[in-house]
């Protein structure tokens, strides 16, 4: 039976380690970097789109790493599943009853997509239908997320409209939480406010976290908590006690790291795993058709980590 967990504010989806070659799944280093996740205070979730690289791994791997996840964090720290692929809404409803029999504590419901960046998109009123398909067969903790998986084609920003987050959510009380991409702040101000606080709304994609949080946004989904995670949730856990010089520090940090991983000529995702990997984390290198960063890429990401200084706030292996 799933659990309900205290709210964190800080979200997080984990990579996929593997070997030196790209191909088999390192396990134990699996399971070192989800205790390092979780105990650094991130909501952790397993599944989702390219940076995950979840979505290179076959569905037997995609199985195997659920049951790692579950052994590891189940009863200890909440972990999410993230069905995310299948077109067919059917097979995504049987993920979905599949993560919840495993014993997950909830999962995030994605844009309906195909697998990999879902580039066959969806109409307004397909992409509804589909929410609501999945949120009235599926009854655990449900976050629901209004970007990734198939473009909308008749959205003018091709995500799903804000509107129809609210209508779900006024509709479907086991939707805990709505993640949506950062935008400009009238726009993010107006959804928090017709949100009227029926749910937590975190941000993706954000670059000034501490700017975000003035605005009214409670938390954040990504990928900075997979290498540095105490850092993230200290952060949002400083402005939400009132402490904004040092949740202004901590975000310029998190700005830093954002720089680092997502710099023009390391293109994400292939610099997470040099960037785990420099941090003492033993997993491997990108599954192809991706490669590995240029080594004299490596060399100045290497250099820009140890200036940053992860290991002031972060608990690294040793």
């Amino acid at each position: 039976m799933a659990r309900m967990w205290e709210d964190r504010p800080s979200l997080g989806n984990s990579i996929t380690p593997m070997d030196d070659r790209g191909e088999a799944v390192n396990e134990p280093a699996l399971r070192q970097l989800l205790r390092y996740m979780s105990e650094g205070g991130t909501t952790v979730f397993i599944g989702g789109p390219h940076a995950t690289e979840f979505i290179n791994v076959d569905r037997k791997e995609r199985l195997r790493i659920w049951e790692i996840s579950l052994e590891e964090l189940g009863g200890k720290g909440p972990v999410n599943a993230i069905p995310f692929g299948p077109a067919s809404t059917t097979e995504l409803v049987s993920l979905f009853k599949l993560a919840r029999q495993m014993g997950f504590d909830g999962a995030q419901l994605y844009p309906g997509a195909q697998d990999g960046r879902g580039n066959d998109g969806l109409f307004i009123h397909e992409a509804e239908r589909y929410y609501r398909d999945v949120l009235e067969a599926v009854d655990f903790p449900l976050y629901l997320c209004g970007y990734h998986g198939a473009e909308i084609i008749d959205s003018p920003n091709k995500r799903i409209p804000h509107d129809m987050l609210i209508r779900l959510v006024k509709d479907y009380p086991h939707i805990v939480g709505v993640t949506v991409m950062n935008d400009s702040d009238d726009v993010i101000r107006a959804f928090i406010d017709k949100m009227e606080g029926r749910r937590p709304v975190r941000l993706a994609g954000a670059l000034d976290w501490y700017h975000a949080m003035e605005l009214g946004i409670y938390g954040f989904h990504s990928i900075q908590q997979s290498i540095a995670p105490r850092l993230c949730s200290t952060m949002i856990a400083a402005h939400h006690s009132g402490d904004r010089e040092r949740a202004k520090v901590l975000a310029d940090k998190i700005r830093r790291l954002n720089d680092i991983i997502h710099g023009p000529d390391r293109y994400y995702p292939r610099s997470l795993k040099p960037a785990l990997k420099h941090l003492g984390f033993d997993v491997g290198i990108i599954r192809r058709p991706y490669m590995p960063l240029p080594e004299a890429t490596q060399v100045r990401l290497r250099a820009e980590l140890d200036e940053l200084d992860l290991g002031a706030t972060d608990t690294l292996p040793k």
